[in-house]
């Protein structure tokens, strides 16, 4: 019989047909479910410290630029170097802050709400430099003309206050109805403001139980809100993915996806799982990364009782399902692979091994389109576009409780010959639901089959497999063997 592959869901019935009771590096694609691509170091050496946010902008020439922040300094990417564009005198920070940028024309702005905020011109500047009269501030957008704050100090600490500048001007911060430079709270819900984020015209201001919209309506109101939500809110700026037309986010007890028409929950099958493996005091630590090839969001997070990120779910919104792993980060991006000349190639990469072992199509010595990228442990920058590494599926439970079956073998349905580099095969049984799982004896690939010999009412398979695989569904071979 053939068993398609329908979607991890390890807060459902473990006997639904399909179902996959556990993944281990495997997300969804539109065929089935694939092993995660590894992280690939991009030619950028460690930067000096951990990294505490990094964004990349476009400016009105088209090209992209990558910054990145320490505690301390802000760096500018070049094909194989990290420029220090840090003001001078470098940066305070403290030891949680983060900085968030956004990009309005060709003027960057930076803030991590314990230095003043910083403004970068590009073409015309080198180094980054206070923007005098802006607010120091949380959270930083960029919507039409105004640039937006949330959760500012501007001499009094207004956790949960908004502003935007003047129009047009990104400096001048002085409140002006001819300007139509605005301040103003949220109050109707409590809290400080968590994330703010464009999305069309709108802007979004969050908190950690609400959420508010904001549209452009001209002096001498400016931005007119409406409460969107007074239970829903994100958790961070970083746990915030806008892609196209719509937000996903991961609020306090579900992740959500928003449109400007409605909050709609996505962690459906997930959700409680979730929940129980996140260590909810750094919930806010979680940070995002977006594949937009694969349609993928990433969402890095501390499981267990770790307080740093060690794991992450990944949301296929093309299809509504969820894949896991485990990779330690400490921070999150999309990526631009830059043009590399053959000389920034061989500075990049002393010898032909050096060179990442990615697949042969994401080698790219010319611009490419953004990729989903983190900051590992060592403060290195890696995009994950590599020969994946170990991965594991377990199967749901297959059988029913008034006949027994004899299983004799067990073949995955790969597609193409993506069927990895080594697999093993484990098979469990149970005579009832309610019993623990007996582990069978395990089983090495041929042919790509697993040869299995086991009668019992129910059973369950995991694979294990290394280097890229994906698969559809499982052919099981199987036949009654009586009803006692």
């Amino acid at each position: 019989m053939f068993i398609p592959l329908t979607e991890w869901s390890p807060d459902s019935d473990p006997t639904q047909g399909g179902l996959i009771v556990d993944i281990e590096n495997m997300i969804p694609s539109l065929k089935g479910y694939k092993s995660v691509p590894a992280p690939v170091n991009t030619g950028l050496p460690v930067l000096a410290a951990a990294c505490r946010g990094a964004s990349v902008v476009t400016i009105l020439d088209g090209s992209t630029v990558l910054f990145a922040g320490t505690q301390t300094k802000l760096y500018l990417a070049a094909a194989t170097s990290w420029t220090d564009v840090s003001k001078a005198g470098d940066y305070t920070g403290s030891a949680t802050s983060k900085w968030r940028f956004a990009q309005q024309g060709n003027v960057t702005i930076a803030v991590n709400k314990v230095d003043a905020s910083q403004g970068y011109v590009h073409g015309t500047s080198t180094d980054f430099g206070d923007v005098a009269e802006m607010p120091k501030a949380a959270v930083v957008e960029a919507v039409g003309q105004f640039i937006l704050i949330g959760n500012y100090n501007n001499g009094t600490d207004t956790v949960d206050g908004w502003a935007c500048s003047a129009i047009g001007d990104y400096d001048e911060w002085t409140p002006s109805v001819d300007t139509q430079c605005v301040y103003g709270r949220l109050v109707d819900t409590p809290g400080p403001i968590t994330a703010l984020r464009r999305l069309g015209d709108y802007a979004i201001f969050y908190k950690a139980q609400s959420m508010y919209l904001a549209r452009y309506v001209g002096a001498p109101t400016v931005w007119e809100f409406s409460l969107v939500s007074d239970v829903i809110g994100a958790v961070s700026q970083e746990a915030v993915a806008k892609i196209g037309t719509v937000h996903y986010f991961l609020g306090d007890e579900d992740f959500y996806a928003y449109d400007t028409a409605s909050v709609q929950p996505i962690g459906k099958g997930i959700r409680e799982w979730f929940n129980s493996d996140i260590n909810n005091e750094y919930r806010n630590t979680v940070v995002s990364s977006h594949d937009r090839k694969n349609g993928i969001v990433y969402w890095f997070y501390p499981s267990g009782t770790s307080s740093t990120l060690n794991a992450f779910v990944a949301y296929h919104y093309r299809s509504n399902r969820w894949g896991k792993g485990e990779l330690d980060v400490e921070a999150a991006a999309e990526y631009v692979q830059g043009g590399l000349s053959y000389n920034e190639l061989d500075a990049a990469y002393t010898t032909y091994a050096a060179i990442p072992e990615v697949v042969y199509d994401s080698l790219q010595l010319s611009a490419g389109s953004p990729i989903p990228a983190i900051f590992n442990t060592s403060h290195r920058l890696q995009t994950l576009t590599g020969i994946s590494g170990s991965s594991s599926l377990t199967t749901n439970d297959f059988g029913m409780e008034s006949q027994k079956m004899l299983v004799r073998r067990v073949r995955p349905r790969y597609m193409e010959s993506c069927a990895g580099d080594s697999a093993t095969f484990v098979n469990y049984y149970r005579e009832c639901l309610g019993e623990s799982l007996t582990e069978d004896f395990t089983t090495t690939q041929s042919n790509s089959r697993f040869d299995v010999l086991r009668t019992a009412r129910w059973h369950r398979g995991k694979f294990n497999w290394t280097g890229n695989v994906e698969l559809t569904g499982i052919d099981v071979d199987a036949k009654p063997e009586g009803k006692e």
